[in-house]
């Protein structure tokens, strides 16, 4: 998870998928944010899990990885003092969006807290697991598809963060691609990634699933810069 904090008054957090947990490694977004002038001293990162150690297939959305993004959204708006701006991409959506929605988790029954809303501007979803993942149509009892904290669109994890609408922000946007085939498009006679309730959303229909992240980056900034694609 990396925050940089944008010109426009904002601070903004990305927290990123399984294969982006190394809060040390230097996705493209940041790359794009660096190429439009913004300082390496302005950004900050957190790692959520163990930085890949553990094979994609055996990561599930444990409390812990909650607890740490929450953590950082309320430290960035205590340093900075103001709202923050969240992309989110891939399974760091929907923990992201726990983080925000707060309440118990659902593995440990800790107490987060009440909704972070107030302190969002903008949240925006790219290639989100939000609903699942068509690869979990299947539940496996341990692991990335598990029933409780898994990506099967029906985890405990899932119906929690979904029985809600509009908590992620002010403004909440999703781009997503039917071309998608790690979170795929459709799961449970669903999308899987747009947000229900949400502001707007962009559908690519070409694009895999690492594409969508690494090909839409200017779409993305003007989003949070801007709250539209363009």
């Amino acid at each position: 998870m990396v925050n940089h904090l944008l010109s426009k008054g904002y601070s903004k957090s990305e927290i990123y998928g399984i294969t982006w947990g190394d809060a040390g490694a230097t996705p493209g977004m940041v790359n794009h944010l660096l190429s439009k002038g913004y300082s390496k001293s302005e950004i900050y990162g957190i790692t959520w899990g163990d930085a890949g150690a553990t094979p994609v297939g055996l990561v599930d959305m444990k409390c812990t990885y909650v607890r740490a993004i929450r953590s950082l959204i309320i430290a960035v708006r205590q340093y900075t003092g103001t709202r923050v701006d969240i992309i989110a991409y891939s399974m760091g959506s929907p923990i992201a969006r726990k983080a925000i929605l707060g309440g118990n988790c659902v593995d440990t029954r800790e107490i987060l807290g009440p909704p972070l809303t107030e302190l969002i501007d903008t949240f925006l979803s790219v290639a989100g697991a939000n609903y699942g993942s068509a690869l979990c149509f299947v539940p496996i009892p341990v692991g990335t598809c598990n029933k409780r904290t898994g990506l099967h669109c029906q985890s405990t994890f899932l119906k929690d963060i979904n029985a809600q609408t509009r908590y992620e922000g002010s403004f909440i946007f999703s781009i997503f691609s039917t071309a998608d085939e790690k979170v795929g498009f459709r799961s449970c006679d669903r999308l899987v990634s747009p947000l229900v309730g949400g502001t707007g959303f962009v559908k690519k229909d070409s694009l895999n699933h690492d594409q969508l992240m690494d090909t839409t980056l200017e779409m993305q900034r003007n989003f949070i810069q801007k709250h539209r694609p363009i």
